[in-house]
């Protein structure tokens, strides 16, 4: 009886849940999405040859010690209790690169020059609006995803792949000593998601979910595991996308296979995140690990299969 009840418990846990299906879906939207945009920024056909694919590396330093100052700025306000000063700073960033995102989507509208003004104003504004004075998990979602694949596009034109490859290594190592070691990443989380700061996705089981504080520092029971809400920090999808997005451009006319394997390894190590891993985890180990494997199988598929 207790063996058959476990074994229910266990395959309970190891089936994924609506919350983690829908994480998935937009993993994959916003790799979609960002190389739609580099396709749009770096012309009709990709190719490496627009750009060194290893040109990236002293971006890559800069991204991680941006990163790295952000995370002590972030904990150092939120124990002095004024974490709310910050929530202009990411909401006005995140905004600036919705702009960006829309500005270049709707140059290839076909409309006049007046839309055009008015239809890349009018979406950051609302963003900004609903950000701002709306506190709904749903408005920070749509804006983390357009933020997550604008900064894959942008980045992943800008690193190259082989920077990309050396930036999600070191942002995963990272990630695994920020939650696991440090642990200030749980304060971030808990910050942010406090304070209605946008840097996490709220994805809950029900649609009229309203938010209501986040402890990720007291030890779970079983009945917590089970939580109606998952909670992913915009990075664990923008930041493995970098690598999907420029592996795709560095694919030059077999893009297909570069942009393709990096992502399945995307979905394939997240679905490993959400099965096997226990809450709260780091998300790039895996995610990254599962995007880095697929452009390796992606750069020997072609090397070997295809020449």
């Amino acid at each position: 009886m207790n063996i058959t009840n476990g074994r229910r418990k266990l395959e309970e846990k190891r089936n994924l849940q609506l919350p983690e299906i829908t994480a998935i879906l937009l993993f994959m939207a916003s790799a979609m999405a960002g190389m739609f945009i580099a396709y749009l920024l770096n012309g009709i056909e990709p190719s490496s040859s627009s750009g060194n694919p290893s040109n990236g590396f002293g971006l890559v330093l800069y991204y991680i010690i941006a990163v790295v100052l952000m995370s002590a700025v972030i904990v150092y306000f939120s124990k002095k209790h004024k974490i709310g000063i910050l929530k202009y700073l990411f909401v006005g960033s995140m905004v600036l690169i919705i702009f960006l995102v829309t500005s270049i989507l709707a140059a290839f509208l076909p409309i006049n020059i007046y839309e055009y003004y008015a239809i890349s104003f009018a979406v950051p504004l609302l963003f900004l609006y609903a950000l701002l004075f709306k506190n709904h998990w749903l408005v920070s979602d749509a804006a983390g995803l357009i933020t997550s694949a604008g900064l894959a596009a942008f980045w992943g034109i800008d690193v190259g792949v082989y920077a990309a490859l050396t930036l999600l290594a070191l942002f995963a190592i990272y990630d695994y000593i920020a939650v696991y070691k440090t642990k200030h990443m749980l304060t971030i989380a808990e910050a942010s998601a406090n304070s209605s700061i946008p840097l996490f996705f709220i994805i809950p089981k029900k649609a009229n979910f309203k938010f209501q504080g986040l402890d990720l520092h007291k030890e779970e029971d079983e009945k917590k595991e089970k939580s109606d809400v998952l909670i992913l920090g915009f990075g664990d999808i923008a930041l493995p996308n970098v690598l999907v997005v420029s592996s795709y451009l560095y694919g030059g006319v077999n893009w297909f296979y570069f942009a393709l394997f990096p992502l399945i390894g995307g979905i394939i190590g997240m679905t490993l995140l959400f099965l096997y891993v226990k809450r709260p985890a780091p998300g790039l180990p895996l995610i990254n690990g599962g995007v880095m494997l697929g452009f390796a199988f992606a750069f020997f598929f072609v090397l070997l299969a295809l020449k």
